[in-house]
C-alpha cells in the first residue's frame, strides 16, 4: 500500500508581496501618527513652559521681573477701548464723589438710561519679555516659530474715565 502525502500549500509569491505592501502602509500610517503626536507633545510644552513662566506675572499683575542681576520693567503699551452699552430701564447706582467745595467724600445717586459709553486707556504688559530675558535675537525667533511660541500671555490695568450719555 502506498502511503500518500499530504499536500501541504503555503503562500504564494503574489501574497507574500500583498502582506509585505499592507504592512508597509500600515507602518507608514504608524509613523505618521507618531509625528502627529510627538509634534502634539511639544506643542503642549511650549505652551505648558510659557504659562508657568509668564502667567504669575500676568496673574498677579507684577510689573517688573528679574533679569537675575536686576529689576526690568516688562514692557507695556497703551490702548484705548471703548464700551457701549444700551441700558433698556433707568438704573440708579451710588457712587463717591469728592465735593468740589469741602473736598469730602459723599455719595451721589447717578441715573442710567439709554446708550452709556466709557471712553478707558489700558496700559498692556507683554510678559513675554520674561521668557526672551536670556536670549539673543536668533532664538527669540526660533523660539516664536514653535508651535504655540507665538503666544504671549498679557494682562490690562484699565483707567476708566466718567461715562458719557
Amino acid at each position: 500500500m502506498k502511503k500518500s502525502k499530504k499536500k501541504l500549500k503555503g503562500m504564494t509569491l503574489i501574497e507574500m508581496i500583498i502582506a509585505i505592501a499592507i504592512f508597509g502602509i500600515m507602518g507608514g500610517l504608524l509613523i505618521l501618527v507618531g509625528m502627529h503626536i510627538d509634534a502634539t507633545t511639544r506643542a503642549g510644552n511650549n505652551l505648558k513652559y510659557k504659562v508657568a513662566t509668564e502667567s504669575p506675572y500676568a496673574a498677579n499683575h507684577l510689573k517688573t521681573f528679574t533679569d537675575g542681576v536686576d529689576d526690568k520693567d516688562i514692557p507695556t503699551s497703551e490702548i484705548d477701548v471703548k464700551v457701549k452699552l444700551t441700558i433698556p430701564d433707568e438704573v440708579k447706582i451710588w457712587q463717591k464723589q469728592e465735593d468740589k467745595v469741602t473736598h469730602e467724600m459723599k455719595e451721589v445717586e447717578l441715573t442710567y438710561s439709554g446708550d452709556v459709553e466709557v471712553d478707558m486707556k489700558a496700559d498692556k504688559y507683554e510678559t513675554e519679555a520674561v521668557i526672551t530675558k536670556d536670549m539673543s535675537s536668533d532664538e527669540i525667533e526660533l523660539m516664536r516659530q514653535r508651535a504655540n511660541g507665538g503666544l504671549n500671555l498679557e494682562f490690562f490695568e484699565i483707567k476708566p474715565t466718567e461715562p458719557t450719555t
